[in-house]
């Protein structure tokens, strides 16, 4: 088997889709515990929807068990409603 860009995630980088209530610092609140962890941030989009938030962020500087860690930090959160985590291949 090769190692084709759909077969294994790149070193490190993930997918972060988050689900949010509505606020005024809700985007900075979310950034926080990227920030504690050292993560280096790619992208991030950030965009309304009825009842609330949808944010992407793209992050690398991650193994596997932390960015699972990091998603279980961010569900903990009282204004993230769902998060999502995987990692995508460029194209």
């Amino acid at each position: 088997m090769t190692n084709g860009p759909f077969l294994r995630p790149p070193p490190g980088q993930r997918t972060f889709l988050i689900e949010a209530q509505q606020g005024a610092d809700v985007v900075l609140r979310v950034l926080g515990p990227f920030a504690v962890q050292g993560v280096e941030i790619l992208t991030m989009e950030a965009s309304q929807r009825i009842g609330g938030l949808s944010i992407r962020i793209e992050a690398c500087g991650l193994a596997e068990a932390a960015a699972q860690g990091l998603a279980n930090r961010l569900r903990a959160m009282p204004s993230v409603t769902g998060v999502g985590l995987g990692w995508r291949a460029e194209a």
